[in-house]
């Protein structure tokens, strides 16, 4: 998979996408349009790495095909939309990361497919590590021990991250919520957030892996103004869309698939709670044995 440049991804008054764009004006296409068009959806990221006569070969179409496509999508030449192509790999949708032509034979000098997919999440396991300044962490956890409230949060695949951090930190300390809870509003629970003073404000716990939604962004955004302190799990390889909280940890997410690859975040929440745990104290301890105790009352395990 390519390196992702800095490029920023969509926000509410980006363009269309490129596979919008088709999709949009599909209907009003040539037969020969349509003919190269069907090839760009069937896996829109390859042309980002055509030129357009070998676009047009692969289509089977003329290059003055791909000029009018092109243009009757808005671009003002194969050029920029190369660069949308481009922009939609970086930003991370599996559309326009599947690899060209489809699932790549296996190799006998290679390791399996599957051997090769859990080598990967070894070294994106190690790449975060080395990136992980412990200092850092440590401060981070400090924060977890320390605020009064702890409200958790995360869209698409960072809503199950931000879920398993909320079910480990409250092992060993209580007030820790989701933002927002189920038919709640962002607005209604940021309302009542407040920094406070060490050891007595709120404390935003926010997982933002790539192809972060709008609201995300503007929750960042919306926080920082509040000055809200916040810990941020983000990914390595996507340009953040504001300055990033200073308790921000990046993880290698990148994968041998079109999907990205979680262990790395996971392993940081994991870090964060062992790091808490100690900090807690006997208070910690005491609200494991309540726990345990309920569970046995309760019948629940």
């Amino acid at each position: 998979m390519k390196q992702a440049n800095h490029s920023s991804p969509p926000s509410d008054g980006a363009e269309p996408s490129l596979t919008a764009r088709i999709r949009e004006r599909y209907g009003d296409l040539s037969p020969l349009e349509r003919q190269l068009a069907d090839v760009i959806l069937a896996c829109p990221g390859e042309l980002s790495g055509y030129s357009a006569t070998e676009l047009a070969g692969r289509a089977g179409v003329s290059k003055m095909t791909v000029s009018r496509l092109v243009r009757r999508l808005g671009y003002a030449g194969f050029e920029e939309a190369r660069l949308a192509a481009r922009r939609g790999g970086d930003w991370g949708s599996p559309l326009f990361l599947l690899p060209p032509g489809g699932p790549a034979p296996a190799s006998d000098a290679g390791p399996a497919p599957l051997e090769a997919h859990f080598q990967r999440s070894a070294e994106a396991l190690a790449a975060t590590a080395r990136q992980t300044d412990p200092a850092l962490l440590a401060q981070a956890a400090r924060a977890l021990a320390d605020a009064r409230r702890i409200w958790v949060c995360g869209a698409r695949n960072s809503a199950f991250l931000a879920g398993y951090a909320r079910w480990q930190f409250i092992q060993v300390r209580g007030e820790v919520h989701q933002l927002a809870a189920s038919g709640e509003t962002m607005a209604e629970t940021l309302a009542d957030l407040s920094p406070g003073n060490p050891g007595s404000g709120d404390l935003l716990f926010l997982v933002g892996i790539r192809r972060r939604p709008p609201a995300i962004v503007r929750l960042l955004q919306t926080v920082r103004e509040r000055a809200i302190p916040t810990i941020l799990i983000a990914d390595s390889h996507s340009a953040l869309e504001a300055p990033p909280p200073p308790l921000t940890f990046r993880c290698e997410t990148r994968s041998l698939a079109a999907l990205d690859t979680h262990v790395a975040a996971l392993a940081v929440i994991h870090a964060l709670a062992a790091e808490l745990i100690p900090l807690t104290g006997a208070a910690g301890r005491a609200r494991i044995r309540a726990i345990e105790d309920l569970h046995e009352q309760l019948e629940e395990l």
